[in-house]
């Protein structure tokens, strides 16, 4: 078998590093995104205490149909982030409602690495082959450390360095830094192929480890979405308005209470407007462990789960693939020549 596998991790390695190359350099600067932007915006002021109010006179100064949701402020990036249905996002001030200007262009920019990063810029088809490739690259982790273990002893961190223009150096160069950046490496690549193929990766979690229905009563009395939100979520932090899909339809606010990880939160409220009632709840952490251990991969794969040391445990992975999808390369290119 190690012949075979040998075959296949050169082989497949030598594509999926070219596109290592491309994940590991955006994915370093999506890592850091929110401190990027607030950094061109630091003349905004403290949020307001009623942020759902806010979104709410926003959505209504917005053309329907315009936008797909509103991401609320938060202590990092102290703005609204309205997400457009190409992929593209506006920042507003959360107490003026006006649009940030993108002076230095970061907001494109930025728009532009994830469009890169998750659509390899071919919308959903690209979306796919980011998937695969992440799900070959989690493989091929596990199949380089397969072909290593009997050598481990041999292991030296000198040999992150190719000090001579040789296939040799180079190929020694890729295995040391490949195990130092291995586990960080399949993290990303599992947790990423996972949220592009959510619905069987749920379907395999739900089937192992179970779920249950999240719905949750809902206040009975009419009030503003703020109110009834308070009122059935009193320690939730309110992270996305999604407007309703149709003039007569209702909205629903994402929530995040203290017992979620994922960063926009996996609790729901929708809100009728004609009504002003509350129509359905839903609870994140009455999911079960199957839905709730699929929360878990998306803050995973963004570094949030961890705070900043796993973002900067990430980061610092992220360079080393760079270096090590080179020499990957470099090793290639040495034995064609040969």
């Amino acid at each position: 078998m190690r012949p075979i596998l040998r075959w296949v991790h050169a082989t497949f390695g030598l594509f999926a590093a070219v596109y290592l190359l491309m994940a590991a350099a955006t994915g370093t600067l999506l890592l850091f995104k929110p401190e990027i932007l607030a950094l061109a915006h630091s003349e905004l002021g403290p949020v307001p205490a009623d942020t759902v109010t806010q979104a709410q006179r926003l959505a209504s100064n917005l053309e329907p149909g315009s936008f797909t949701s509103i991401r609320f402020p938060d202590e990092t990036l102290r703005a609204f982030t309205v997400y457009l249905p190409d992929h593209r996002t506006t920042l507003y001030d959360p107490n003026s409602l006006a649009p940030l200007e993108d002076s230095l262009g970061l907001v494109r920019a930025m728009d532009w690495l994830f469009e890169l990063h998750h659509y390899l810029l071919a919308g959903e088809t690209g979306k796919i082959v980011s998937g695969a490739f992440g799900v070959a690259i989690a493989g091929l982790v596990l199949i380089g450390l397969y072909l290593w273990w009997p050598w481990r002893r041999g292991w030296r961190f000198a040999n992150a360095r190719a000090n001579r223009p040789t296939r040799a150096s180079h190929l020694a160069a890729h295995t040391t830094i490949g195990i130092m950046m291995a586990p960080a490496l399949f993290l990303a690549a599992f947790s990423g192929a996972a949220v592009v193929f959510h619905k069987q990766t749920t379907a395999v979690l739900t089937g192992a480890f179970g779920a249950k229905d999240p719905a949750i009563d809902v206040p009975a009395k009419p009030g503003t979405l703020a109110t009834l939100v308070e009122a059935r979520f009193p320690r939730a932090v309110p992270r996305l308005y999604i407007p309703a899909a149709e003039p007569d339809g209702t909205v629903t606010l994402r929530l995040r209470q203290p017992e979620e990880r994922h960063p926009n939160g996996r609790s729901t409220l929708s809100w009728d407007p004609a009504s002003a009632t509350a129509t359905a709840a839903t609870s994140e952490p009455e999911a079960g462990a199957g839905p709730r251990l699929y929360n878990l991969l998306y803050p995973l794969h963004i570094g949030t789960l961890g705070g900043l040391p796993l973002r900067l445990f990430l980061f610092v992975s992220a360079i080393l693939a760079l270096f090590g999808a080179f020499h990957a390369l470099g090793s290639w290119f040495r034995k064609r020549r040969r």
